[in-house]
């Protein structure tokens, strides 16, 4: 029995501490053959500076359990599980001690290693946090700086200027929007992360109505319509999830044909323990190749003042969903529309 127990070294110890019987995990773990180590007393596994009768003065007492270093055979240190028990009999004398260890370097490796990581993620979470505190105010100061001189210079000296000057000065001020645009875009981004809100009950259907509400000037300019099918309740960022529907749907508002009204399709289910989410329009469409590009930071499929916008609301789009546990993507077809497609824990 003792010798099929693969991951844990079972130690019987006389009421001195000296081994009577080990078996083939304690082999494996301290290096010691049978033969070696029968008769030898406990103490060898411990590192120095540790009292050699500590673990067993311990036990005599109560039940001994630590994680610490042990020694094996070859002088290597080790992370061990270990626990100590005292052996009596009927009349309440010590007959001995079983001992039990296993390895568990490997474990605390990687709790060592998530700890740091998790040390990492938080410097870099207060990191981003100072950079959104920076990019709120004195970036964007330089920018409307430019804007404000630039509207002062346009109003006072339009003339003077020239053709050649204001188109210098309107490619001016174009550039400072579209600065602004870009740290706005970051900070929005920033803040899926620094500025999240606790999950609660979410009615997905309730938010999305209020999106289009809040929509309803934009959807009467383009003529078009959005259409709400049923949608569940989900454990969310109430915030968030407003957010992620009023990119989507503004997204599909934006890149409509021009020949024909916008038509937004939204509806969801729940399904195995998950929503599933579809945004759908009869917009413009992509080339489905670039399905992953579409959810990266500033990224285009257009040329620049074809389209509004900063590149960034399908990137916040992924980072919510992501944050939620979920999964976004994307079905399109050029000049035939395109779904969105999400997926997210249903609760926690």
């Amino acid at each position: 029995l003792l010798g099929a127990v693969r991951d844990y070294a079972i130690i019987m110890l006389d009421p001195q501490g000296r081994v009577e019987s080990w078996n083939g995990a304690a082999e494996r773990i301290f290096g010691y053959t049978a033969a070696e180590i029968v008769g030898q007393h406990v103490s060898r596994f411990l590192p120095a500076g540790m009292a050699p009768d500590a673990e067993l003065v311990a036990a005599e007492r109560e039940r001994f359990e630590e994680e610490a270093l042990r020694v094996r055979k070859s002088g290597e240190t080790f992370w061990a599980d270990v626990v100590v028990t005292g052996i009596r009999d009927r009349e309440g004398k010590l007959r001995g001690f079983a001992k039990v260890v296993r390895d568990v370097t490997e474990r605390k490796l990687l709790d060592d290693e998530l700890r740091e990581n998790r040390a990492r993620l938080a410097q870099s979470n207060r990191e981003l946090q100072d950079f959104a505190m920076v990019a709120s105010h004195d970036l964007q100061e330089p920018l409307r700086k430019v804007q404000m001189f630039g509207d002062k210079l346009r109003r006072r000296y339009a003339a003077e200027l020239g053709d050649e000057g204001r188109d210098w000065l309107l490619r001016m001020t174009n550039a400072a929007t579209r600065g602004q645009s870009l740290i706005q875009g970051l900070l929005a981004f920033s803040r899926v992360t620094t500025k999240a809100q606790p999950k609660i009950s979410v009615d997905l259907e309730q938010t999305t109505r209020e999106v289009v509400g809040d929509l309803e000037a934009r959807i009467a300019d383009a003529g078009g319509r959005v259409e709400i099918g049923a949608l569940p309740t989900v454990q969310a960022d109430p915030l968030q999830m407003r957010q992620l529907m009023q990119n989507l749907i503004g997204n599909a508002l934006k890149f409509r044909r021009p020949d024909e009204p916008p038509v937004v399709r939204v509806e969801g289910e729940p399904s195995n323990g998950e929503v599933h989410i579809a945004v759908s329009d009869n917009g413009i469409g992509f080339d489905q190749k670039y399905v992953d590009r579409i959810f990266k930071l500033f990224q285009r499929l257009h040329e620049r003042g074809a389209y509004e916008g900063s590149g960034m609301g399908l990137a916040i789009c992924r980072k919510i969903v992501e944050r939620h546990g979920g999964h976004i993507t994307a079905q399109s077809e050029p000049g035939r529309g395109t779904t969105f497609l999400i997926d997210l824990p249903a609760g926690q």
